[in-house]
């Protein structure tokens, strides 16, 4: 494609590019316009907009290019060049078109993660509930997400990235801030109901007190890690949790675990009966993965308690 075609569709492009103009006027431009007028457009901010003054000038000097070229081709000869896209703003171009299609990927997962919670939190305290909506948003996201990677695995090969708080969306980082928030609470419970001196009536208020945070806990995480999903490693300040070594706590915990996670199975078990009926793959293949997790969990805790016995 010649210098000409480019420029005329640039002209024609309302989503036309601030730096592919520069390029062509630099390219076209008369050495008095050059003179006059690329230091000009060479100071533009880095985000020009189609209504910045830079860009509307440039629209105008390209106007006349064009209208130079098309009465008087012989002053303008760099016109029936073919158009070599400069590689640093090929570069430019293709980064800014990653690092969208990153933010969009970044946005329908914290939105699927959002959905997950949100179905599991209906499905325990409604089993019988009618969730298709639910799975459906997800079945979207998951279908958009799945064309965006295509596309990004096109314009760049996969690196390796280290998620940190900081490359968080809102939502997520505000988990991580709460998160941050329960630990030391966690933490004073755990030592109240460790203290010999109390009864178990005493302890007993605590103990759910305590279960209430860590369940908080685990959902909390549960979403930073469906939002972190392939994104690469994720080296937090805060730990996930795990069961609590002392033997009173550690009882609490296992026996609020089994109940939990036999819920989450029977919901899953549900989800995937559903899936399967209607012909949606996707979903019904999350649902088995989910019921695998929540199965094997059940099988350690309940191990566990076994040979306590």
């Amino acid at each position: 494609m010649t210098i000409f075609q480019v420029l005329r569709n640039w002209l024609g492009n309302r989503q036309r590019s601030y730096a592919d103009g520069v390029s062509l006027f630099k390219l076209l431009a008369t050495p008095a316009q050059r003179d006059k007028f690329s230091a000009y457009f060479d100071a533009a901010p880095k985000a020009v907009g189609v209504w910045d003054h830079h860009f509307t000038m440039l629209v105008d000097q390209l106007s006349k290019i064009y209208r130079g070229i098309t009465s008087n081709p012989a002053l303008y000869p760099a016109a029936k060049n073919e158009y070599q896209v400069p590689i640093e703003a090929a570069v430019t171009e293709t980064n800014e078109k990653i690092a969208e299609m990153e933010e969009q990927v970044m946005e329908h997962e914290v939105r699927m993660a959002e959905l997950r919670q949100e179905l599991d939190d209906v499905l325990e305290s409604m089993p019988d509930s009618d969730v298709s909506s639910i799975e459906e948003q997800l079945c979207e996201h998951e279908e958009a997400i799945a064309t965006l990677q295509k596309s990004i695995e096109e314009l760049s090969k996969p690196g390796v990235k280290v998620v940190t708080v900081d490359s968080m969306p809102k939502s997520i980082k505000s988990a991580y801030e709460r998160i941050k928030e329960i630990t030391p609470l966690y933490a004073h419970l755990h030592a109240e109901i460790a203290d010999e001196h109390k009864s178990d009536g005493e302890r007993k208020p605590l103990a759910e007190e305590l279960c209430n945070l860590d369940d908080e806990r685990r959902k909390l995480w549960a979403k930073i890690d469906a939002w972190s999903e392939g994104k690469g490693t994720f080296e937090p300040d805060e730990q996930r949790p795990t069961y609590s070594d002392n033997a009173t706590v550690r009882g609490y915990e296992l026996a609020r675990a089994v109940v939990r996670l036999k819920s989450n199975i029977k919901n899953a078990k549900e989800a995937a009966r559903r899936a399967k009926a209607d012909g949606k793959e996707t979903i019904y293949q999350n649902a088995l993965k989910r019921q695998e997790k929540y199965e094997k969990e059940l099988s350690e805790i309940e191990k566990e308690l076994g040979s306590a016995e």
